[in-house]
């Protein structure tokens, strides 16, 4: 997926002025011709400087998830863990949450799990919270599978671990965080949206290791980038 780097930050530069989602996004992926696909990783990705910045202030460092309680959107996480095993590019986006270009959904993971369980037991041993929770959604097939195999691979990295399988998992995140205190590993930006907390596990994840954590491209200095060569001389380079 080659998204050329002035679509970043002329879609942000358009929602941080206001301009409505879909009209900015429209906008943009007809200047510069973007796939289907394109487009939506590229909406995934770019939000609005205010929007941003209050999703940023969420999030928390590694530290602070010792001894507390973690709730992991699991399918959201893993699919972008296993994304840069395979290889596919992944993005620190514009709030500071890390994001794939896979878009395959839940069926990376419930192929893959195996690959990538033994990532996923280390991230939560290092981490060490008391409690954690992983919320799988039960509308992809397989997901009972999924739940029942992280259960018993998982077994021991937590004190007090739980694998759930939810109808509505992000509504079931949402609770979670407001009314039990858990932060919240999410790049769903509705489930970002409205925790009170946010923890980039698949993130933490990736940069635990050296290969995986150089696939992760970050995007605010795309845009830092984007903006010297925009200012310079009074416009864009040409």
């Amino acid at each position: 997926m080659q998204v050329p780097p002035e679509a970043f930050y002329d879609l942000y530069f358009l929602l941080s002025r206001g301009y409505s989602r879909p009209l900015a996004l429209k906008l943009v992926a007809q200047h510069y011709a973007l796939s289907r696909e394109e487009a939506v990783f590229l909406n995934r990705c770019v939000h609005s400087r205010l929007e941003s910045r209050a999703i940023a202030a969420k999030l928390l460092k590694p530290a602070d998830l010792r001894g507390g309680k973690l709730a992991i959107d699991g399918f959201n996480q893993l699919t972008t863990v296993y994304a840069a095993t395979e290889k596919h590019t992944v993005y620190r986006c514009t709030d500071g949450l890390t994001r794939d270009a896979l878009l395959s959904g839940p069926k990376a993971v419930t192929q893959g799990i195996q690959k990538i369980v033994h990532l996923i037991r280390r991230g939560l041993e290092e981490l060490a919270p008391a409690e954690a929770v992983i919320v799988l959604d039960s509308q992809p097939s397989k997901s009972g599978e999924v739940a029942s195999y992280l259960r018993r691979a998982l077994k021991g990295a937590v004190q007090h671990l739980q694998v759930v399988v939810s109808k509505r998992a992000d509504t079931t995140l949402i609770e979670l965080s407001n009314r039990e205190g858990y932060v919240v590993a999410s790049s769903d930006i509705v489930v970002a949206k409205r925790a009170r907390k946010l923890f980039d596990f698949a993130s933490y994840i990736l940069q635990r290791d050296n290969t995986l954590g150089s696939r992760v491209n970050n995007i605010p200095q795309l845009l830092e980038k984007q903006h010297k060569e925009w200012c310079r001389d009074g416009g864009p380079v040409a």
